[in-house]
């Protein structure tokens, strides 16, 4: 029988506990480094610092306050771009205008593993952030993270975890349910990590257990403008998740889909007023961003709202 590594680790882990979860997992990471199962982190031939490695499709709204929010921390940008927005432009103007060293590479191939992978291999620094263009650094995140880097083993991989404060609907609004997204945005390279992909789509770095502590960071450090995009476009998104779960894509096409759901779902045939609709209903199932519980606004992002929406937070 065939055991998923993967999935044995998280039911562990949701069995012991996090805590006593990690001290296990880093122990064996100790004894398979003095071992020499896993080779010291000096061996490669990788520079010192850290690569943004950042797989963007279509925002334009973000990209901007997002590149600039980590250019304090980040030694180089490798960007997998699959826009078909103003993405690419903006991309090239904070290049020109910033001075960052930035690999913009345009690829739209559909498959998203398969871009990050093709990304993660191009970067040149020993520490790999993954970063996305609508997430959006707090002002103590480069500080907090090159502190913490500084005062590692060398020899030693590592993963490192913090929590995202997520924004859904608008820059207003959060979703309760999941105020926040927990996950190792920063790991120290190596060929044996490589990602995969998951349930819905989504694509996940994997990292053989043995290889890299886990180290977790207990304040978040960035946001995640999750769902802040325009209507239309949840809408699709919606309609795409639906499509994929429904193993549908082969007998019929996107946009024929959508338009037979809109006429089902919103008995109209206008896809803007279909997605005013939707999006008023999307919006009325989250509360407002607390302040004072889930921290202030990063200053980058207020005064990019003021300035791009002319939008107050």
């Amino acid at each position: 029988m065939h055991i998923n590594p993967d999935h044995f680790l998280e039911n562990v882990r949701k069995f012991i506990g996090p805590r006593m979860a990690d001290n296990i997992r880093n122990f064996l990471v100790d004894l398979c480094s003095i071992s020499g199962l896993v080779p010291s982190a000096t061996l490669s031939d990788k520079f010192e610092g850290i690569s943004a490695l950042v797989r963007v499709k279509n925002e334009e709204w973000w990209i901007e306050p997002s590149l600039l929010s980590i250019k304090d921390l980040v030694n180089e940008y490798v960007i997998i771009d699959s826009s078909t927005d103003n993405t690419a432009i903006i991309i090239e103007d904070i290049k020109e205008k910033w001075g960052l060293k930035i690999n913009h590479i345009i690829d739209f191939e559909d498959n998203i593993v398969n871009l990050s992978n093709k990304g993660f291999k191009l970067t040149n620094y020993k520490w790999v952030l993954r970063w996305d263009g609508d997430f959006i650094a707090k002002e103590e995140m480069s500080s907090t993270i090159r502190e913490l880097i500084g005062s590692l083993n060398v020899k030693r991989f590592y993963s490192i975890y913090w929590s995202n404060i997520c924004l859904d609907g608008d820059l207003y609004h959060q979703n309760l349910v999941e105020p926040f997204e927990f996950e190792h945005w920063l790991s120290k390279y190596t060929p044996r990590s490589v990602f995969v992909q998951i349930p819905h789509g989504y694509e996940y770095m994997r990292i053989p257990f043995y290889y890299a502590k886990r180290l977790s960071i207990d304040k978040p450090l960035s946001f995640h403008l999750r769902t802040v995009k325009p209507p239309k476009r949840l809408l699709f998104r919606k309609y795409w998740y639906e499509l994929f779960e429904k193993d549908l894509t082969s007998k019929i096409t996107f946009e024929k889909y959508v338009q037979n759901r809109i006429l089902e779902e919103y008995n109209t045939k206008n896809i803007e007023e279909a997605s005013r609709i939707y999006f008023k209903d999307f919006l009325s199932k989250f509360t407002l961003h607390d302040k004072s519980k889930y921290g202030d606004y990063p200053k980058i992002l207020k005064e990019y709202a003021m300035k791009r929406f002319n939008i107050v937070l």
